[in-house]
């Protein structure tokens, strides 16, 4: 049986305080999200503990853009695979985690996507 790390794309790039992304959640407009990795297949966001509640598992993200300069702009279906922090009885936490997977975008963006991450990684390891 397959786990959640081994379903996460192993091309995943750890992105500095520049990355964000753009989203509606629910009729609520979310702008300079962001984001602490990416990969072609998602994202993952820190988003306020108080919106916590609206990023539930299978929650639709419409819209998200991604909002780096050397980025597609092209809108992504996006949906919310997980969320971390916030756990009940322990002190509330400012920031919590979300799992962003990408459900599809257009085949420009994709490969342009596809091809900025393997020059990131290959800068990282060389």
């Amino acid at each position: 049986m397959s786990t959640q790390a081994d379903r996460r794309d192993t091309r995943r790039i750890v992105v500095g305080p520049e990355f964000a992304i753009s989203f509606t959640l629910k009729g609520h407009g979310y702008r300079d999200v962001r984001i602490t990795n990416l990969s072609p297949g998602g994202c993952f966001a820190m988003v306020g503990a108080r919106d916590a509640r609206l990023f539930e598992r299978g929650a639709v993200l419409e819209g998200l853009t991604l909002l780096h300069p050397e980025l597609p702009k092209a809108p992504i279906m996006a949906t919310v695979s997980y969320v971390l922090g916030g756990r009940p009885g322990h002190d509330p936490m400012e920031m919590v985690g979300v799992g962003i997977q990408f459900l599809g975008m257009a085949d420009a963006a994709h490969e342009a996507l596809d091809t900025w991450i393997e020059a990131a990684l290959a800068s990282q390891q060389g």
